[in-house]
């Protein structure tokens, strides 16, 4: 599966307290474009000029420049005082994913874990904060705002989130806690840094994660990690339930050993790849 998934948003300074903008390598311009492409989101498809320019932070020159090349290139379109982004941007994010062995083995063991449980499931990655989705099948609206492929939601709050924590070695979980907002979603969210570290540790420890009520009322998961080639956990596999009472001894009794069947074929299927790459005859020169 490579690496794992965890850079710092563009706008942030490096560790060495030093602004991005002065580092040799680093294209300001290109990062710029990438601002006013994040502006866009949900409840915002279509916004004005003055809006991309405060969204990104940006002049409205400078946002007006580069809302013009996305549009020349086909990545955005206009009507009237106002600009969005058109379906030509989703290439950007499929070429991450197509990229992934994860994406293409994971798939149908995703939808025969879907077909035996009923119930809504993903497999998530770590990306800064936040879990971000990289597969999902519903079965039925999980919450108002339901959510998709490329969907953010942050690692504290979720049970795919605890499980990819507790896979950070000291130094990347000490920098998550400098930079996470741990913010309340609900009543029940952990937002005490030594209890939800805690709650991590145990999490690692037992193999699993289950969540409920912290993300959103009546909302649960229940997440394993899943074991890439390399040997780290990179990523992990849930299944979610939108139910007002469910008994945590019920779903660890009868989803527990379905999710970890699951989570274990996209472990082998990863491992077989790596095998059969590492068999393949390397092409003689000359």
């Amino acid at each position: 599966m490579g690496r794992r998934a965890h850079s710092k948003g563009i706008e942030q300074e490096t560790a060495g307290g030093v602004g991005l903008e002065a580092q040799p390598d680093f294209v300001a311009g290109f990062a710029r474009g990438l601002k006013v492409i994040r502006a866009f989101g949900e409840n915002s498809h279509m916004l004005t000029l003055s809006q991309v320019a405060e969204r990104s932070g940006l002049t409205a020159a400078g946002a007006r420049r580069l809302l013009l090349t996305l549009v020349t290139l086909g990545y955005a379109g206009t009507k009237d005082r106002f600009y969005f982004l058109t379906p030509r941007i989703l290439s950007l994010g499929y070429s991450y994913l197509t990229s992934l062995p994860l994406y293409h083995f994971a798939q149908p063991i995703l939808e025969e874990l879907v077909e035996k449980t009923g119930e809504t499931c993903a497999v998530g990655v770590l990306d800064d904060v936040d879990v971000v989705y990289v597969l999902r099948i519903p079965v039925r609206r999980i919450a108002s705002g339901d959510f998709g492929i490329g969907t953010r939601r942050p690692a504290h709050a979720t049970s795919m989130g605890r499980i990819l924590l507790g896979h950070l070695n000291e130094r990347e979980l000490a920098d998550y806690f400098e930079r996470a907002d741990l913010r309340a979603y609900t009543g029940t969210t952990v937002t005490d840094p030594k209890l939800l570290r805690q709650r991590i540790k145990e999490d690692r420890e037992q193999g699993y994660s289950w969540i409920t009520g912290e993300m959103a009322e009546h909302v649960s998961g229940l997440s394993v990690p899943i074991i890439g080639e390399d040997s780290r956990v990179n990523s992990a596999i849930n299944i979610s339930f939108n139910r007002p009472k469910i008994s945590s001894n019920e779903v660890l009794r009868e989803y527990l050993p379905p999710l970890r069947d699951a989570a274990d074929q996209i472990h082998r299927s990863l491992m077989l790849r790596d095998r059969s790459m590492a068999d393949r005859p390397t092409r003689l020169k000359g």
